[in-house]
Order: C-alpha cells, then structure tokens, then sequence
C-alpha cells in the first residue's frame, strides 16, 4: 500500500481493562500510532487490554510486529492483550497465515 488511509486510534481505560479502538489500514507508515495506543494502554496499569480491529481493513506484517511485541509486554507485566472483533477478511488471513490468530485473538476467527 503506497498511500495508506489515516490511522485512528482511541485509548479506552474503564478499571482494570483497557480497550484501544482502532480505525483504518495498519502498514508501515501507521504503524507507529498503534504501537503508540498500545504503549499507553500498557502504561495505565491496565491488567487486560482488548485491541477492538472491528474498523481496521488492512493490516501488513509492520501491524502485526506491534499487536505481537504488546502481547509480549503485556504477559511480562502479568497482563492480557488480545486482539477482538476481526472482521476484515485480511486481517484474519494475516492472523491465519502467520500462525498468530490463536495467540492474539484467543480464537480461531472466521472459521
């Protein structure tokens, strides 16, 4: 994707749990503004973090680096991340093909 559609994010705390939303196409150039949602979720104590993909349409392998370094921070903080409401056919054929679709969403989405 040479020209990547805006990348929205919005940080969520309600307690314990966290809920990121995010809007748009994740790719190289948006990546960053993820990981900088995710940073913040993960700074605020949260001890679950759910990472809502229900308006994200396309992701490339820059995304899913973010989403599986935060899983990772996540567990060494004795937290949760899990990706939810994975609805672009894509992104679950990203999830599906890397083998990251049970790790991040807890599920086999789509099938």
């Amino acid at each position: 994707m040479t020209d990547s559609a805006p990348l929205r994010t919005v940080v969520t705390p309600a307690g314990t749990r966290t809920t990121v939303s995010v809007t748009g196409e994740i790719d190289i150039a948006t990546a960053p503004e993820l990981r900088k949602a995710l940073d913040t979720a993960l700074s605020d104590g949260a001890t679950c973090v759910e990472v809502d993909f229900s308006e994200v349409e396309f992701c490339d392998c820059s995304g899913l680096s973010v989403l599986v370094l935060a899983r990772r921070r996540a567990r060494q903080q004795g937290s949760t991340l899990r990706v939810v409401e994975v609805r672009s056919p894509l992104v679950q054929r990203l999830f599906r093909t890397t083998g990251t679709i049970t790790t991040l969403t807890g599920t086999d989405v789509g099938s």
